[in-house]
């Protein structure tokens, strides 16, 4: 039986279809014991059948994400019920982990074609791609060949690549990629930008194929490091790929978020004031339509510190809502007062460690 699925905190999510009775769901009540087959790869578990909260379920809007409204409405409106898969066993350690990857990359084609809106209609996203080009700008400079890792649909790709830096453009996602080479021949820049569509593990061998062994540096901002569950493989890698003394920028979905953690506590809101203290993090307790990886710049550098030297960390949106706060924006002109007082706070000590997110320089050592 073909089904669609979401992964959460380690266990597999599937919705059955609305089309009638399905003798697959029935035999779970009697026989929970199910092998699962996902990225090429079998697994055991156990399985459960649950019920959703409502329409507001965090699991529904995950798996509408995924799969697209229109799918949704066709295949699993009116779908009430769940099966809940606690993985067993595996053939290998790192099974789930390529599932994770499927799942991820699946989650990001199904939004591709509507990710700029996202982006560009949303001020705090804005607003963070806006500080993260401030910081580019500075660090690469023209003629340079610079990885981006998780490129989406190349918000900052094309700004760098307009600005004479050559981008090799990595993505999971082949229909962000898509969108971004539609993007870059429409603005004349196809020639400065080299789409490659790779898991990070096979990172390396793809920049090969490409022709490129040595690159002057790389980053990576707001997303792709907090969903990547090999980050030592990942970092290992670019440190292999990136020259000495190159740089790399990453910016980071931060553990400790001054806005949140006060926020949701006047809320009374305590296990929203406290979500990212826990990782995983779980889908619902994130802006992340997959369970995601919240880091300090101290959790961070465990897995840098032999590898990159920090140079400078800034902190992003300390007091400013985050993208799904938007509401709580306060009106001009005190937005714009608060932006000018976020940035003047952002290089300095707590405050870059309490934003939102981190942007942090290293240097490849």
């Amino acid at each position: 039986m073909l089904v669609r699925f979401i992964t959460v905190d380690g266990r597999i999510v599937i919705f059955p279809q609305n089309q009638g009775r399905q003798d697959w769901v029935l035999n779970i009540t009697r026989n929970p014991q199910v092998k699962f087959f996902g990225a090429g790869r079998a697994f055991d578990g156990s399985a459960k059948l649950k019920q959703i909260s409502g329409l507001n379920d965090p699991l529904l809007g995950v798996f509408t994400r995924k799969y697209g409204e229109s799918e949704v409405r066709k295949r699993y409106w009116g779908q009430t019920r769940y099966v809940e898969v606690d993985i067993t066993a595996q053939s290998k350690s790192e099974d789930y982990a390529e599932l994770y990857y499927a799942d991820l990359e699946a989650a990001f084609d199904g939004v591709a074609e509507g990710y700029d809106h996202h982006i560009f209609g949303n001020p705090m996203n804005l607003w963070l791609r806006n500080r993260s080009l401030y910081y580019l700008f500075q660090l690469f400079t023209p003629g340079q060949v610079v990885l981006e890792l998780g490129c989406g649909t190349g918000t900052e790709t094309l700004a760098l690549a307009k600005y004479g830096v050559k981008i090799i453009a990595v993505d999971i996602s082949s229909k962000m990629l898509n969108v971004l080479a539609r993007k870059a021949r429409d603005a004349g820049l196809s020639d400065a930008i080299v789409p490659v569509h790779a898991h990070p593990y096979n990172l390396k061998a793809k920049l090969k194929e490409n022709g490129f062994d040595k690159i002057d540096g790389a980053y990576s901002t707001y997303g792709a490091i907090n969903t990547e569950p090999r980050l030592d493989r990942l970092f290992q890698d670019l440190h292999s790929l990136i020259r000495p003394g190159g740089s790399l920028l990453l910016g980071v979905w931060n553990r400790y978020c001054l806005y949140e953690m006060l926020g949701y506590s006047l809320k009374l809101r305590p296990s929203m004031a406290v979500a990212r203290l826990r990782n995983p993090v779980p889908v619902g307790k994130s802006r992340f339509c997959i369970s995601s990886y919240a880091y300090s710049v101290g959790s961070l550098s465990k897995y840098l510190s032999r590898l990159f030297r920090v140079r400078r960390v800034y902190g992003v949106e300390m007091l400013l809502p985050a993208s799904n706060l938007t509401r709580y924006l306060p009106p001009e002109p005190l937005l714009r007062l608060v932006k000018r007082v976020d940035t003047a706070l952002e290089s300095h000590y707590p405050w870059n460690r309490l934003g939102d997110h981190f942007l942090g320089i290293y240097s490849r050592v």
